[in-house]
C-alpha cells in the first residue's frame, strides 16, 4: 500500500526553489524543483530535516545523504535508481554503462527513460548521468541545473551557462 505524502517543506536553493515530500512511513517521496512562488511549508517534521540535509549539500558540507527514500516507480526504474546512487559525489556516468550493470546493454535509452522518471532529484543522482560522448543529455529540471549540480559537485561554482 503506498503511503501518501504528509509533510512537505520548501527552500531556496542557488538553483531555484526545492520542494521535499515525505510520506506518512518518514520516507521521502520526491525533491523537485518548484519555479513558481514558494508556499509556506512545514515548520517540522522528517521533510523539513531531509531539506536541511539538502541545504547542507547546496552549502557544499554534504556530500552523502542519510535519508530513506520511497520513489515510486517500475521495477526497471527502480533498479536504475538503485545504480543512480552508486555514481559516486563529483563524478558521472553514462546510460550505457548503467544499462551494462544492469544485464541488458541494448537498454540504454529505456535506462534514459528511467532517470527521467526519478522522483527524488539530487538525492537519488540522475543528474549524474551524461551521453556516452560525455555531451550533457536531457534533465528534468533543465540542463542549466544539471550543469550547475555537476560543476558544484566537481568544485568548479563559476560555471558559464
Amino acid at each position: 500500500m503506498t503511503k501518501r505524502p504528509v509533510n512537505q517543506a520548501q527552500f531556496e536553493s542557488p538553483i531555484g526553489g526545492v520542494r521535499v515530500t515525505v510520506n506518512d512511513g518518514g520516507s521521502v517521496v520526491s525533491v523537485t524543483f518548484v519555479d513558481d512562488e514558494l508556499v509556506k511549508s512545514d515548520q517540522d517534521g522528517p521533510a523539513v530535516a531531509a531539506a536541511h540535509q539538502l541545504e547542507e549539500y547546496f552549502a557544499g558540507t554534504r556530500r552523502d545523504f542519510d535519508l530513506v527514500v520511497a520513489p515510486e516507480g517500475t521495477e526497471f526504474e527502480k533498479r536504475v535508481w538503485k545504480e543512480l546512487v552508486e555514481i559516486p559525489f563529483g563524478t558521472t556516468d553514462t546510460y550505457g554503462a548503467i544499462a551494462g550493470r544492469l544485464g541488458d546493454p541494448g537498454a540504454s535509452r529505456a535506462v534514459g527513460v528511467a532517470n527521467a522518471r526519478n522522483p527524488i532529484a539530487i538525492v537519488i543522482p540522475c543528474h549524474r548521468v551524461i551521453g556516452s560522448n560525455g555531451d550533457l543529455t536531457g534533465y528534468a529540471g533543465g540542463l542549466w541545473r544539471k550543469k550547475w549540480l555537476l560543476g558544484h559537485e566537481s568544485g568548479q561554482t563559476r560555471l558559464q551557462f
